[in-house]
């Protein structure tokens, strides 16, 4: 598992890395070993998109791949022994629930070392950060590994994701209340909406460094909490649409929510530009500037507070 580097020129060097590499390669077949002795009784076969895997019933240690399982795992309440996010650098919706959590990588590169030292009972990743070589194989040299196939093609499959892992964690049971209860919020949304709910045209608007990105129905978690609880999208943003301020008529609605990308330094140029204050929303004072990182966000934890915002600006 140790790569080892050409040119050590050095016996003791290379008897190190020996020594490295077969530590390294007896702590995974003890893993395997242990694996392998489980009975029907002690792990649950869990399908997944890379398979069958027996997850043991309990599992202990729980490490994630990504952010978006991080959040799951919060979410059911469990905390991960350890995590690979990006720039191991929690999104700031997540970082109370999260203390505590080692970090073991960025996403899509994790340390394997670190990961087999956290000796984890299951380790859950979404499919676009992990699909790379032969890192599966690896991951389940060291405990059971579920991936879940986060985006095919048409739409982010965060519902499917957060059910597929309570199954493996265990914790379905405790995935239907927070479900039910996230339906519930919706209900009681649409309800207090009353007649504008059908009338109420939102833009989902993100201003990138490089460019101006209208949210497409089903392309993030906010574009789908907002076709659950049935607002109405101008037809050019079905699809979604990367475009410059010369376009920006097409970022237009009866409510625009506005993401700033966390490297957007263009971000109050776009937002003194002339074009953008010619918007109708714009001037009807009906932009809302929202958290970035929850209204990118993976689960029910970020679901719920785009459900916050949506109650904030839109119920009078």
């Amino acid at each position: 598992m140790y790569k080892i580097r050409r040119g050590f020129g050095s016996f003791g060097l290379t008897l190190l890395a020996i020594v490295l590499f077969s530590a390294c390669a007896n702590n995974v077949s003890q893993t395997l070993t242990n694996s392998a002795v489980l009975l029907p009784s002690q792990c649950r076969i869990v399908k997944h998109m890379m398979g069958e895997t027996c997850v043991p019933n309990d599992p202990q240690r729980i490490v994630v791949l990504d952010e978006a399982s991080l959040e799951i795992a919060l979410t059911l309440g469990l905390k991960p022994v350890g995590a690979s996010v990006f720039f191991g650098d929690v999104s700031a919706y997540l970082q109370k629930k999260a203390q505590g959590v080692a970090m073991v990588g960025d996403s899509g590169q994790p340390n394997l070392e670190k990961i087999l030292t956290l000796k984890p009972g299951v380790i859950l990743s979404v499919s676009n950060l992990t699909q790379r070589g032969s890192l599966y194989n690896q991951l389940s040299q060291i405990a059971p590994t579920v991936i879940c196939e986060w985006w095919n093609g048409k739409i982010v499959r965060w519902k499917e994701c957060f059910q597929s892992f309570a199954e493996a964690l265990g914790e379905s049971s405790e995935a239907d209340i927070i479900i039910n209860d996230y339906q519930q919020r919706v209900t009681k949304l649409q309800q207090a909406l009353g007649d504008s709910l059908n009338t109420t045209e939102v833009s989902l608007v993100r201003i990138y460094a490089d460019r101006i990105r209208l949210r497409g129905e089903g392309q993030g978690i906010s574009s789908m909490v907002i076709q659950d609880v049935g607002l109405p999208r101008s037809p050019i943003q079905k699809e979604g649409i990367d475009m410059s301020i010369e376009s920006i008529e097409y970022a237009d609605g009866d409510v625009i929510f506005l993401q700033q990308h966390p490297q957007a330094d263009n971000y109050q140029y776009i937002l003194n530009h002339p074009l953008w204050l010619q918007l109708n929303a714009v001037q009807s004072g009906k932009v809302y500037e929202v958290g970035d990182d929850y209204w990118h966000g993976g689960s029910y934890i970020a679901a719920n507070l785009i459900l916050d915002d949506l109650f904030k600006y839109l119920v009078k």
